[in-house]
């Protein structure tokens, strides 16, 4: 039992720190990110290939896989942009605690751009 809480400790710790570097050290204030993207400002392509950056950069496909690619952790992302809104989708990405108690996914902390640009990419994903 010892070596289970061990282990799963050590795999949280591991997930925690492959999601990626830190996104930027400006935090993104939920009131200003959820304003932000309920889909009042236009999506470019350049937004989604920033919003790609984005998830490369911060680590998700070490759990979330994207036509095959990537890890089996979380949920493949195939199809999420027809599973949410944008709005909801910048929830789940500020608080995943909200819609999954038991995630081990951890809150988006990067600035406000790369969250609007990450669900910009994400709603791409149809």
């Amino acid at each position: 039992m010892k070596a289970l809480k061990i282990t799963a400790f050590l795999l949280f710790a591991l997930l925690f720190v492959a999601c990626g570097k830190q996104q930027q050290q400006q935090n993104v204030t939920r009131k200003d990110a959820n304003e932000k993207i309920q889909g009042t400002q236009k999506v470019t392509d350049s937004k989604i290939e920033r919003g790609k950056a984005v998830y490369d950069e911060t680590g998700c496909a070490t759990c979330h896989a994207i036509k095959g690619v990537g890890g089996k952790i979380g949920p493949a992302l195939d199809g999420i942009g027809k599973k949410y809104d944008s709005k909801k989708m910048g929830e789940i990405l500020l608080e995943p605690q909200k819609l999954n108690p038991n995630t081990v996914m951890p809150p988006f902390e990067g600035s406000e751009e790369d969250l609007e640009a990450l669900v910009a990419y994400l709603m791409s994903l149809k």
